[in-house]
């Protein structure tokens, strides 16, 4: 109702004030303001298209380069059940060797370190002996099989392994206590730079952790546990047999249904009272990046609205604007103007607003996308290309909205032209 209000405000009130022995005399009063208006409307309803156009290219192109860049580990076919604490060391052996039985499944670990959801128990201090500054560590539970599991990269030295007693580490009792004194840890590459060496110097070293000195063993790649929304943190990987966490399951391709099914009849003989949450990795990640590809979804949908609109105010503009100026066009053909001559004076004429309409969408498109990538730690740069693209579409459309209207404009006998009126 008030959208009805406001829109028959305008005419209401312009009409209200015409006076009729001007309008008995032409048929020309009002329409100055008249086009005036009509062609900031057009401008304003283009750069809205314009601008979401932009926004539609930038989003769907970052959320592409999002879903495909280089995590550190394979994604594909790795299921995650969550053990909703009852994977723990006690009675989960079972359950596991239940499923090792099964060909459908290539390999399986215990891991806290679940990507692009919530993992670790926390951060640490550490630091090198004969060092003041501290390095906080990001604590990861890991199994001895999770870094090969994930797919995740050695660079140095080696994994941790259920066989030594020395790559054990209690998690619990060795944040307050000296219990981890000589253990073995993994970190990763961001954590050898924080401490000023690269991955094979880090292998051997030993750091200072809460009040253990604990050795380093290996170096395993940056993995973007995050996504592409945050750097990988400087993190250690640990291993805690008797820390609960999720179970990572590598699928054999073309196996998944009737392997989901034997995990399913698995889990219910080995907790028949409770539920599994099970979810592949790739879904995981694709319902991380679900916002941002329905945000691009509905500005698509928007611009299509827009742009329909826009074409219906310009096809307007394109016959008031006509009307006014057919005597002017039919004196320029008798002075030998051709059909193409005065076709492309109305598409010029009739770019203007589009034109307008970017110099306008740019700089407000560029400042919001420049903002919204900055909440991607990876991410694609702001390229010209997208603007332009937008930009070059939105005159193409209007060219294809006017062109019939001023080929028949430009087509027509200069007589009855020069007589109209």
């Amino acid at each position: 109702m008030l959208a009805g209000l406001l829109s028959g405000a305008y005419p209401a009130f312009v009409l209200s004030g015409f006076r009729p022995s001007v309008i008995l005399r032409t048929d020309n009063a009002g329409r100055a303001g008249s086009g005036r208006l009509q062609t900031t409307l057009v401008v304003l309803q283009f750069a809205v298209s314009i601008g979401l156009g932009i926004a539609v290219l930038v989003v769907f192109n970052q959320v592409s380069f999002a879903r495909n860049i280089d995590l550190g580990i394979a994604k594909d076919n790795l299921l995650v059940v969550s053990g909703n604490g009852l994977l723990t060391l006690g009675g989960r052996e079972g359950f596991v060797q239940r499923l090792r039985s099964n060909p459908g499944i290539l390999d399986l670990a215990m891991t806290e370190a679940v990507p692009f959801g919530t993992y670790g128990v926390g951060l640490a201090a550490a630091q090198l002996p004969g060092r003041a500054d501290l390095v906080a560590l990001n604590q990861l539970a890991i199994g001895p099989d999770a870094v090969r599991t994930l797919g995740m990269r050695l660079i140095a030295g080696r994994l941790l392994s259920d066989s030594r007693s020395q790559d054990h580490f209690d998690l619990k009792a060795g944040s307050v206590t000296g219990a981890n004194e000589g253990r073995n840890i993994l970190v990763n590459e961001a954590a050898a730079a924080s401490f000023g060496v690269i991955p094979q110097q880090a292998v051997g070293k030993t750091i200072l952790l809460a009040k253990s000195h604990v050795r380093i063993v290996g170096v395993v790649a940056n993995v973007k546990f995050d996504g592409a929304r945050e750097l990988p943190r400087a993190s250690m990987y640990v291993y805690d047999p008797r820390q609960p966490g999720s179970l990572l399951i590598r699928l054999r391709p073309g196996t998944e249904p009737q392997t989901l099914s034997f995990i399913d009849r698995a889990w219910h003989d080995f907790a028949p009272t409770k539920a599994m949450d099970r979810w592949f990795l790739e879904d995981h990640l694709s319902r991380q990046l679900g916002a941002d590809e329905r945000q691009g979804n509905l500005f698509g949908v928007f611009v299509v609205i827009a742009i329909f609109i826009s074409c219906l105010g310009l096809f307007g503009l394109a016959a008031f604007t006509a009307g006014r100026r057919t005597k002017e066009i039919g004196i320029r053909k008798v002075f030998g103007a051709r059909t193409s001559d005065v076709a492309l004076l109305l598409l010029w004429q009739f770019s203007i607003p589009v034109l307008i309409a970017n110099l306008i969408a740019w700089p407000i498109a560029w400042y919001w996308l420049h903002d919204w990538l900055q909440g991607f730690a990876y991410r694609i740069p702001l390229s010209p290309l997208y603007f332009a693209l937008a930009g070059f579409a939105a005159l193409a459309i209007a060219w294809a909205t006017i062109l019939a209207h001023a080929l028949r404009v430009a087509r027509a006998n200069p007589v009855h032209a020069l007589r109209y009126e």
